[in-house]
């Protein structure tokens, strides 16, 4: 992690202590929660809120296999199904208000939370609105005035600095507000941060313009004549539902037709890298690629490409292989039946990119690697580093060599 990563969490967590222990406009300090009728949208007071249903009662599925479902770490085991009541809120004359780390308050013109568009985190859990942060808080600067409509992408801190979680988590709150119809009556965006290459170019390829975006690490706290805000992406859970994959992939992969100024892929064999990290590092990584020289695989850095060199190289990968991160969200440009083989520590096994996998129809595998020690929480968990048992890699690719001889086989004989 950078120096300057370091030095903004600590202010962060500096500014987050003091604001619990100083009293400072206090008046801005929600005093409740504002519940939303889900049944009966219409009995919601108009004058607070209106609600427009996007996706109600939605189910998602992980459809996985029993040995990895079991082997996925019990302090993040996921659940099988999940139901999400996905809707845009709007809130006249509300505010925003987030600490940039955990928690995200959409407030309305009553000084109440809003449920559902509000979002605080626990360990990296979703809690009960009332539970949310900002009850917490006691120091709070006088929010910055916008004149017009702000539209909330804040996903309470992932989004800030994480590739993944910027396009499991906000981006796709876009779609939401496409399929609420209030897209073209949106003035400015509310985005969790605009400090890295991957936030401007993903924006820019949406076609929204520079010009109409606020970056929420600068601007924290917010007041506008109107805000509107989605459910998160996700719902209350991990689960990654069936309408922001196709929206991700409906999206971004038109960009492939557009190849100008984009490297072209020496190999379809893609070995993503965690080099340009500190945490779960590939300990035997010269080994792993100096046994991966026969395949012709290629190594990339998903920090060093840009967002067209990705749709570019992935779309046209036949077997992609990493340990489990961020690099690997880069999937979603994949085509159906590519190979994907996911590296694990034991003591960190979560299930976002094998439930992506399995709805995009990639064919994947995974290989769980011998931990150290025992790994308790998710905050150790994703700081172990690996050491892969190349013979597992082997077997994989070996498999897959022969799998696709056979079948070009079959096609010559057909």
């Amino acid at each position: 992690m950078h120096i300057k990563s370091f030095y903004q969490k600590g202010i962060n967590r500096t500014k987050k202590i003091l604001g619990r222990l100083i009293p400072f406009n206090s008046r801005l300090k929600p005093g409740g929660v504002c519940n939303i009728n889900i049944e009966e949208p219409l009995k919601n007071n108009p004058r607070e809120i209106t609600v427009h249903h996007v996706y109600p009662h939605y189910e998602t599925k992980l459809n996985i296999s029993e040995g990895l479902y079991h082997a996925c770490s019990d302090y993040w085991k996921p659940k099988r199904q999940v139901c999400t009541n996905y809707m845009v809120v709007e809130a006249p004359n509300g505010r925003v208000y987030t600490d940039n780390e955990s928690s995200v308050a959409v407030v309305s013109c009553y000084n109440r939370v809003i449920e559902n568009v509000s979002l605080s985190l626990v360990s990296g859990k979703v809690t009960e609105p009332n539970f949310n942060n900002i009850f917490e808080q006691r120091f709070f600067t006088v929010p910055e005035k916008y004149e017009g409509t702000v539209f909330s992408l804040l996903t309470g801190g992932a989004g800030v600095n994480n590739i993944g979680h910027w396009f499991l988590d906000v981006l796709p709150r876009l779609h939401l507000l496409k399929k609420s119809g209030l897209y073209e009556q949106v003035d400015w965006f509310l985005v969790p941060s605009l400090r890295y290459d991957f936030q401007v170019e993903t924006l820019e390829l949406l076609g929204i313009p520079a010009d109409k975006l606020i970056a929420g690490d600068k601007h924290p706290h917010i007041v506008a004549d109107r805000i509107i805000a989605s459910t998160a992406p996700r719902g209350s859970h991990t689960l990654v539902p069936n309408w922001l994959c196709d929206y991700i992939q409906d999206s971004f992969l038109a960009a492939n037709e557009d190849t100008s100024e984009v490297i072209t892929p020496e190999s379809p064999y893609i070995y993503v890298s965690r080099c340009d990290s500190n945490i779960r590092n590939v300990l035997n990584e010269k080994e792993l690629l100096k046994a991966l020289e026969p395949y012709g695989f290629r190594t990339v850095v998903s920090s060093q490409l840009s967002i067209k060199e990705k749709i570019r190289l992935f779309s046209q990968a036949k077997v992609v292989l990493g340990a489990t991160g961020a690099g690997l969200i880069s999937m979603f440009f994949c085509k159906p039946g590519t190979k994907m083989i996911e590296i694990f520590n034991e003591g960190f096994v979560i299930e976002p990119f094998y439930d992506i996998a399995t709805k995009i129809g990639l064919d994947y595998e995974y290989i769980i690697c011998k931990s150290n020690r025992k790994v308790k929480n998710a905050s150790q968990g994703q700081r172990e580093h690996l050491n892969v048992e190349i013979d597992k890699v082997l077997t994989i690719l070996e498999k897959t060599s022969n799998r696709k001889t056979s079948t070009s086989k079959q096609a010559e004989v057909a």
